[in-house]
């Protein structure tokens, strides 16, 4: 019974969309991160974010603020008990939640006129959401270009085009002073990325892909990524204490999604087999920041793991106070903060991550 209900249901969605008029004033198009074209008659007014890496999926698109209304749907895979959107939105509760893992069955009923998705989504849900005839647009954000295209797809797709290059100006922005701080260093660091996990009382560490953002950023600040010959380009890489030892880094930072890098950095700190190999070779072991979000990740505060990946490198050339100073433009251009709510709310939890 329920199957034939549903089929009925995806008969009337097809249908709708087949007799649904075409505006020529509103008519539009775009090309989405998997070099889709997409014809649209008028700008979605039902938008559900779903999949994978919902959270940053939903923190871009609320680099948006006037369009939030018209998010009717957000999948819970938040890496945070303090939801970040509920801030920033006061209308967050009024929203749907769909529970991790929703497929076409939950989707399809909310009769969306856009479905926003991760390309790695694409055959899991996203094929059975477009043969229902529901559009979907699929983002990558897996380096800062294709971040710049897909602020700049959203930004299309909301009819907010001005705001989307204000948002990507900003960016080029702090990172090209970033980049002229940096001009006099000729020889960077060797550097180590590693996600922690606590796995039956014994921490586990990975190393991320050769071809994603951490990488990227690394390199661009002048450092080289000492795991980069042993990473797989697929995902993360799973490396132990030995072949770290025989990295031998200069800084280490500790990077997970949990918000536990600075409880993590504590405690190897205070392994003997770390102290060891820190203090013998002189190795600056730092937690990455996670404020509601960790900032090495392709969600919009990357800028804000860059600068404080830059002043962690190059303390001297980026000190403290330009750090402090790009976290408090972030939230007020990006999110509209007020800035004693920052000063107040977001600084003092991220003070044990700046020097």
């Amino acid at each position: 019974m329920l199957k034939k209900i549903f089929c009925l249901l995806v008969c009337c969605l097809m249908v709708g969309c087949i007799n649904a008029p075409i505006s020529e004033s509103t008519q539009f198009t775009v090309q989405d991160a998997l070099e889709r074209t997409l014809e649209f008659s008028e700008y979605p007014e039902r938008i559900v974010i779903a999949g994978k890496q919902t959270p940053m999926l939903a923190n871009f698109y609320y680099l948006f603020p006037s369009k939030e209304e018209r998010i009717s749907a957000i999948e819970n895979r938040s890496q945070s008990q303090n939801i970040f959107l509920e801030l920033i939105d006061d209308k967050y509760q009024s929203k749907l939640i769909l529970e991790k893992g929703a497929g076409v069955e939950q989707i399809a009923p909310l009769n969306p006129d856009l479905v926003i998705l991760k390309t790695s989504m694409k055959e899991e849900i996203g094929t059975g959401l477009e043969e229902v005839g529901i559009p979907v647009i699929y983002v990558s954000f897996e380096d800062i270009e294709t971040i710049y295209k897909d602020i700049r797809l959203i930004g299309k797709v909301v009819d907010e085009e001005e705001r989307a290059e204000e948002i990507i100006l900003e960016y080029k922005k702090t990172y090209s002073e970033i980049k002229d701080k940096l001009a006099s260093i000729s020889d960077g660091k060797d550097l180590l990325l590693i996600q922690a996990q606590n796995v039956d009382q014994e921490y586990s560490f990975q190393v991320p892909s050769n071809t994603w953002l951490q990488t990227q950023m690394v390199k661009d600040l002048k450092s080289n990524p000492v795991w980069e010959s042993a990473s797989l380009s697929g995902g993360w890489t799973d490396v132990n204490f030995e072949q770290i030892l025989n990295w031998n880094p200069d800084d280490i930072f500790v990077i997970n999604y949990r918000g536990q890098s600075d409880e993590i950095t504590m405690d190897l700190k205070n392994n003997e087999l770390w102290k060891s190999f820190l203090s013998n070779n002189k190795i600056n072991l730092a937690p990455f920041p996670y404020d509601f979000i960790s900032w090495d990740q392709p969600d919009p505060r990357w800028i804000l793991g860059y600068t404080w990946m830059a002043s962690e490198l190059y303390p001297q050339q980026i000190g403290q106070d330009y750090v402090i100073e790009t976290v408090k433009e972030f939230y007020t251009l990006f999110y509209e903060m007020e800035e004693d709510y920052i000063d107040t709310e977001i600084l003092p939890g991220i003070s044990i991550y700046l020097k």
